[in-house]
């Protein structure tokens, strides 16, 4: 489900960029992530008012507040960067926005960095890279666009291409040294047709003007990936994945230079203690707190990885890596990992979880809240933690049947309660499209939300309708959330 994954991150990573650490750029507001989009479009939306809508604890009932959103009474929101819309470099802006990243950039600016999901299963989609300058595969269409969005003004100011020619840049995690790791959440490479492999993680400097240099961080191993948040404190990497079949882990990377990801290192696989290929996809339990240890992957980068996509899982399995499915948003926040598995749960409903280190190579795994219901919580997909102690997510929405369901952003409160904080007025759901109900590349699209991100002083909320790509910027009194 590549065009299904989203990431979100929390709002609990400030401090982790020094000034100093990016030229010209602040720290990473809410050692997050958010998107950016093409040069002189437009704004849109408006704020909640009439209707009715699901309720919102502590906000009241979701109204609708312009074409794409209902929210809370006192929320309005802006739109830019609509897919097709013409960069400060000449190209159109691409569509299929999906996880991405925001960077203080001086006074009332915030540089964005956004992931394009694209593949050749979107219509319109041929093999060939967004522009041709500086392309990892000249076949493959997705990568990274860098967007300067002014706050005060309420628009966007510029927009340019910043890694090209990589394929379904899905999720990613921003670094403490101020880059962004795009992940890529496929395998194909060479007997799909393209130049190259795929199945990587990207390093993306947040201060770059163009296409940068596009190295594959090959020890970060070749599968699909989905995020890769950084500890600030010890420079470990952890990493999710989305593949499902047969299973999914969750992963470290241990960097031989913390801050240089291209030097190399050592991929592992989580593990439960004395419990060898644990299952964690039913029959779990809430606030069960399982103790964790760390197993090596031998070859992170294999041979056999697009035949084979569950490749690198499968060395971690045979040496007792625990399975989840549809690893999907992870966050570092207050000195542990929060992560969701969005189709794990005994309905099916996804699964909130946060892996906290106790140690060198230990740590606890615990399940924060399993839901029961789509109703409540329908696979959540991206996350973010914040300063409330809450877990903002999105879903990937998927219905039960062929005509979806409804998508929502939900809070999982610090006390376990979901609450509904905004929806998609029509929800386009991407797991049982079919080319010819999809609008005309540029048009709104009304998919799934992706990517949220608050700025450093929680006034602003940046969100994505994914396809055909829309950036939103929310605000209203999101002190409130406690």
């Amino acid at each position: 489900m590549a065009t299904t994954r989203r990431q979100l991150i929390t709002a609990t990573g400030l401090g982790l960029l020094g000034a100093g650490l990016a030229p010209g750029l602040g720290q990473a507001a809410w050692a997050g992530s958010t998107s950016g989009a093409g040069a002189g479009a437009g704004t849109s939306g408006g704020t909640a008012s009439g209707g009715t809508g699901s309720g919102s604890a502590g906000f009241g009932a979701l109204r609708k507040a312009g074409p794409e959103l209902a929210l809370p009474p006192g929320f309005s929101y802006r739109s830019f960067g609509a897919a097709g819309s013409r960069m400060s470099d000449g190209l159109a802006t691409p569509l299929a926005h999906d996880g991405q990243a925001l960077f203080a950039a001086g006074r009332d600016t915030v540089v964005l960095l956004r992931n394009h999901e694209i593949d050749t299963d979107l219509p319109g989609i041929t093999q060939r890279s967004i522009g041709r300058k500086a392309a990892y595969d000249r076949a493959a269409p997705a990568g990274v666009t860098s967007s300067r969005y002014d706050l005060a003004a309420g628009r966007l100011r510029e927009s340019f291409l910043v890694l090209n020619g990589t394929l379904v840049n899905c999720n990613g995690s921003p670094t403490p040294w101020g880059s962004w790791l795009s992940c890529e959440e496929t395998v194909d490479g060479i007997d799909a047709g393209y130049e190259k492999p795929h199945g990587y993680v990207f390093e993306v400097p947040a201060n770059a003007r163009g296409p940068v240099d596009p190295v594959p961080l090959r020890a970060m191993g070749r599968f699909e990936h989905e995020c890769a948040p950084v500890d600030p404190a010890t420079g470990v990497v952890y990493l999710t994945e989305d593949n499902g079949d047969p299973g999914d882990g969750l992963y470290r990377f241990l960097p031989a230079r913390p801050g240089k990801l291209a030097a190399g290192g050592r991929l592992q696989m989580l593990a439960v203690r004395g419990e060898p290929t644990y299952d964690t996809e039913t029959g779990q339990r809430v606030s069960q707190k399982l103790p964790v240890t760390w197993v090596d992957i031998a070859n992170p980068d294999p041979s056999d990885a697009e035949s084979f996509p569950g490749s690198v899982y499968s060395q971690g399995r045979a040496r007792g890596g625990a399975r989840f499915i549809g690893l999907e948003g992870a966050e570092w926040a207050r000195g542990a990992l929060t992560f969701v598995a969005s189709e794990s749960g005994d309905a099916g409903q996804g699964q909130v979880w946060r892996y906290q280190p106790t140690g060198r190579d230990t740590g606890v795994l615990t399940l924060l809240y399993e839901s029961k219901s789509a109703g409540v919580l329908n696979q959540p997909d991206g996350v973010t933690v914040g300063p409330h102690g809450g877990v903002l997510m999105t879903e990937d929405g998927d219905g039960e049947d062929e005509d979806g369901g409804d998508n929502y952003l939900r809070l999982l409160t610090a006390s376990g309660r979901i609450v509904d904080l905004a929806k998609v007025i029509a929800p386009l759901d991407l797991h049982y499209w079919e080319a010819e109900d999809f609008p005309e590349p540029g048009a709104i699209g009304a998919s799934e939300l992706a990517g949220p991100r608050f700025t450093a002083d929680g006034r602003h909320l940046f969100v994505n309708l994914q396809y055909p790509g829309l950036t939103l910027v929310i605000t209203g009194p999101w002190g409130a959330l406690v």
